[in-house]
């Protein structure tokens, strides 16, 4: 018997509902993938916008325009808050599950999120202190009030945490799971973090060398050692004249002038220093005061400083800070003209060229030469202490003198010293090579003259990277001398020594390197090789050449890598009255 079967209603059929409900998953995940691509347009907008404010912040900084920084902060802010309000959705946030699209979303909020931070945390409070900023000095006692300088030095610390962090986050970001334009705003605000890295231990340069000299940090036995650039060391030179300080929560005290003929000579200082240092720089390095910055490494110019202090005053300096004249027409860009004691009116255009070379000819090349350099330091030294000038421009100024390697801070505090970490101020090289990769060529007069100030220089590095776990990296420097014509130099500049003019150059590879040649090019009257020793943890030779007028001394060394990280290659070296000239080159590959 046949029954007759009632048929259930299409619409509750399998036939209806499985494809009706993948339909309307499609539906509603393009319907959120339209709300998705909405919000991350809206995004990048106001990245865009955030993009464009942080640039006007960085002319009106750039201009001093004071003024206008609020108002940009505050657009900054804005802009950069809508873009992660958007970025927090719970459909965003899910969105950053979906394969594919995910990636790409997360790198979009991260990047969002930096920015937002470094405004909220950085941008602003730093244009609320950079609007209010004075140094002020009590009229009484004329002490520095230091407060501004401790909130600079906080600002900077919560600046510096916060790029370190953005650039950790940025790297978590998979590049090669996102969209091209995706990756490329993760490349470029990478490259923005990078450059914002480097301006902040410049400006940490400037505060932590005025917290060394203002006893920020408690009351402390300075040393300010003013390097003669025209008879070269590592570090840039001799230190011809010597200001012994006492400082304390910003009250400057002058204890007492020297200069380098204050000091015993040949009798070596009572001071522990490395083998290697001995090898390469000799008993120069600690017999003599004018060999102390023999070694690019500020804290062993400092244990001797130290050393030769305790033994003629019994003082252990607390700190030491250095300067050239290339550092003093800098502050002088700034402050104006100074007068000296003798009459001598030192500007920016002219302390170089008076201070290490027009001295001898005016000032007898020995006590009397030295005394005028110390006179004219102590010019500068009173005017900036004036503090009566643009606090910008002069911030702006030692960090530049820093970036030279013409001004150095070190300090037995080690908190003092951490905030010099890293950069140009602490006077060292580099321990390793993972962000950058420093290779360092250094000169040393050996002639007891005066005549660097007519020294020149030129290096050729050539980087191979063929061979990634095992690069090398050639160094070859040309040295010479340009002499006006038919110029006679007092004895004082020639030198009484020799005959001819010597130079040491030394030249130091990367960290954990060895030296796989060491070559002399020209050898100009002659030139000897050697030592070739491990200094500071890196592969150093060293030359010792000798030239008379219209010779070049040409001389190569060539360093070999070990497997790890190597970032770009970078030369650091002296600071010269006429710098050196760098080339670097890619050897080719195949």
């Amino acid at each position: 018997m046949n029954r007759c079967r009632t048929r259930r209603p299409w619409f509750r059929t399998a036939r209806f509902w499985v494809p009706t409900s993948i339909g309307a998953v499609l539906l509603g995940l393009v319907a959120c993938g339209a709300v998705i691509a909405f919000e991350a347009s809206a995004v990048r907008d106001d990245l865009e916008d955030a993009q464009a404010s942080a640039a006007r912040i960085q002319v009106a900084t750039a201009q001093r325009d004071i003024e206008s920084l609020p108002q940009l902060s505050d657009e900054l802010e804005n802009a950069t808050a809508r873009a992660v309000a958007r970025t927090e959705s719970p459909l965003w946030r899910a969105g950053e599950f979906v394969p594919a699209l995910g990636e790409n979303l997360r790198a979009v909020r991260i990047v969002a999120e930096s920015v937002d931070g470094f405004s909220r945390q950085v941008v602003s409070p730093a244009v609320e202190f950079v609007s209010s900023f004075t140094l002020t000095r009590d009229p009484a006692t004329g002490a520095f009030d230091t407060a501004p300088i401790s909130a600079a030095r906080d600002i900077l610390e919560a600046a510096t945490r916060n790029v370190s962090d953005a650039s950790t986050a940025l790297a978590g970001v998979n590049t090669d799971l996102t969209l091209v334009p995706v990756g490329e705003a993760v490349a470029q605000y990478e490259s923005m973090l990078g450059e914002m890295a480097e301006l902040l231990d410049q400006a940490g340069s400037g505060v932590a060398a005025l917290s060394a000299l203002l006893g920020v940090d408690g009351p402390a036995t300075i040393v300010l050692a003013f390097l003669n650039n025209a008879e070269l060391a590592a570090l840039g030179g001799g230190p011809a004249a010597q200001t012994l300080l006492t400082v304390d929560n910003g009250t400057v005290t002058v204890v007492e002038h020297v200069t380098s003929y204050d000091f015993p000579q040949g009798v070596p200082a009572d001071v522990l220093v490395d083998e290697s240092a001995h090898l390469l720089y000799n008993e120069i390095l600690t017999a003599h005061i004018n060999g102390a910055f023999s070694r690019p490494d500020l804290p062993t110019a400092a244990k001797i400083l130290g050393a030769q202090w305790q033994r003629i005053r019994g003082i252990q300096p607390d700190g030491v800070i250095s300067l050239d004249p290339i550092a003093l027409a800098m502050m002088l860009e700034v402050t104006g003209p100074v007068t000296i004691s003798s009459g001598e009116v030192l500007d920016s255009d002219n302390a170089v060229s008076l201070l290490l070379n027009q001295a001898y000819f005016l000032y007898d090349g020995r006590t009397e030469a030295d005394d005028f350099f110390q006179r004219a330091a102590n010019a500068v030294f009173t005017r900036v202490l004036a503090a009566d000038y643009d606090l910008w421009a002069m911030a702006e100024a030692l960090a530049r003198a820093a970036e030279n390697g013409s001004l150095m801070v070190w300090s037995s505090d080690p908190d003092t010293n951490a905030l010099t970490a890293g950069t140009r101020l602490q006077g060292t090289l580099p321990t390793t090579n993972d962000s950058e990769t420093v290779l360092g060529v250094y000169f040393r007069d050996r002639s007891s003259s005066k005549v660097d100030f007519y020294l020149h220089a030129d290096t050729v590095v050539t980087t191979n990277t063929c061979d990634a776990d095992a690069p090398t990296y050639t160094v070859e420097t040309r040295i010479w001398f340009d002499f006006p014509p038919g110029i006679e130099l007092p004895v004082f500049v020639v030198g009484e020594l020799y005959d001819f003019y010597r130079t040491e150059v030394f030249a130091y590879g990367p960290v954990g390197g060895s030296v796989i040649d060491a070559a002399v090019l020209e050898a100009g009257t002659a030139t000897a090789t050697g030592p070739i020793v491990d200094d500071l943890g890196r592969p150093a030779v060293k030359y010792q050449v000798d030239l008379v007028r219209g010779q070049t001394g040409v001389v190569r060394a060539a360093f070999a890598g070990v497997p790890g990280e190597y970032g770009p290659t970078l030369v650091r070296s002296t600071p010269m009255i006429n710098p050196m000239t760098v080339t670097m080159q890619d050897a080719p590959c195949g």
